[in-house]
């Protein structure tokens, strides 16, 4: 049984390799001697085809982890699957989410409803976390930051569903059980501390190179540092070689891209002359992008947010927010939440106990870094 799990999400758009960066990674890794658990809830990628493996016939084995070897296991989520291992006849931890008024509603139909992969993989990876079966689990996650923010979203839902003035306004009596809203609110508010904890989860970002590659380089960052995600690496994927250069260190799009983020590595891969399925052709790929080094870890970055105690009923929120100009970001507060708009991202922020009673005092952008002040008002 693993001490503590570690999580590294691989974000970033279709068509850049996510989905063989992500399996590479951790066949490396369990190749190392971690024991790993490559996970997939986007229904359009392909886990299983980059390991040359066929899905299940079994309709009772879809969804479930899938044996690789000893150290390595592949899940790709089969939301109906799921969805009925935890809809219970509406009584169940996604019901008590959704709420009350669920009674002639299937699990089958509440699989087509947008966003629900996204909750049943954040109670997944929970599970996975607290059982501790694996050293390593590997997401593709697509869009880190919808993932990461997914569990905020629910939790802030499930809040307003368990407030006292929400309760006295229901037109019907709800079948929902308080017991399990609470406590599936609290394994997603759980779920969110680990992603934000540089400590446990890094998120590794996939690209490639085209016009836009510098302007999603930016807005990713910012989308990161918004949801408190420590970035460790950046891959730009198929490349084109320029003259002899076949190691890429001197591309001059990873020398730009580089300068841009400093002491993040940025790593370019050159365009593979054929598909890369199948173990040996996933090892040979993970040798171009980690050199022999620990594929579960390229580089480090400090917290990206925080809270910290600066004087008696003084109080400091600071987040990280590389490529954020003054006039994209925009703060208001509601009670104990702390709403957050850069450009067209946005995130509340749940503020700690300590926290919460204080009025907001000020805030300002220094350099990358987004901070804000609170104080208990004078009588």
């Amino acid at each position: 049984m693993a001490e503590t799990t570690q999580v590294l999400l691989v974000s970033g758009s279709g068509g850049a390799g996510r989905t063989t960066v992500a399996a590479a990674t951790g066949l490396a890794a369990s190749r190392r001697g971690q024991r790993t658990l490559v996970f997939s809830f986007d229904s359009s990628r392909d886990l299983r085809g980059a390991f040359g493996l066929v899905a299940p016939v079994l309709p009772e084995a879809r969804g479930l982890p899938v044996r690789v070897d000893d150290r390595l296991h592949l899940q790709e989520l089969d939301v109906t699957s799921e969805l009925k291992r935890r809809w219970s006849e509406g009584r169940g931890e996604v019901a008590a989410l959704l709420g009350g008024g669920l009674e002639g509603v299937t699990a089958e139909e509440v699989a087509l409803a947008p966003g629900v992969e996204v909750l049943l993989a954040l109670l997944l990876l929970g599970e996975h976390s607290r059982a501790r079966t694996y050293d390593l689990i590997v997401i593709d996650a697509g869009d880190a930051p919808r993932f990461v923010g997914g569990a905020d979203a629910v939790g802030w839902y499930a809040r307003r569903s368990r407030a006292p003035e929400q309760s006295a306004r229901r037109a019907r009596p709800s079948r929902v059980d308080p017991d399990v809203l609470h406590s599936v609110s609290d394994k997603l508010t759980d779920v969110g501390a680990l992603l934000r904890d540089p400590t446990v989860t890094r998120v590794r970002w996939v690209t490639a190179h085209d016009h836009r590659t510098e302007q999603g380089l930016r807005r990713a960052c910012s989308a990161f540092g918004l949801q408190g995600l420590a970035l460790d690496g950046i891959i730009l994927n198929r490349l084109s070689l320029v003259g002899e250069d076949a190691a890429l260190a001197r591309h001059p799009v990873v020398e730009n891209l580089q300068h841009l983020v400093g002491s993040i590595p940025v790593t370019g891969i050159a365009l593979q002359g054929r598909d890369i399925v199948g173990e040996e052709a996933l090892e040979a790929f993970a040798t171009l992008l980690y050199r022999g080094e620990d594929p579960a870890r390229l580089g480090s970055t400090p917290p990206s947010v925080g809270v910290g105690k600066q004087a008696v009923d003084v109080y400091r929120l600071e987040l990280q927010l590389p490529f954020a100009r003054k006039e994209e970001v925009s703060l208001s507060r509601r009670e104990a939440e702390l709403v957050i708009q850069v450009g067209a991202l946005r995130r509340n922020v749940l503020l700690p106990r300590m926290v919460a009673p204080l009025a907001t005092a000020g805030a300002s952008l220094e350099g990358d870094r987004l901070v804000v002040e609170f104080k208990k008002e004078r009588v």
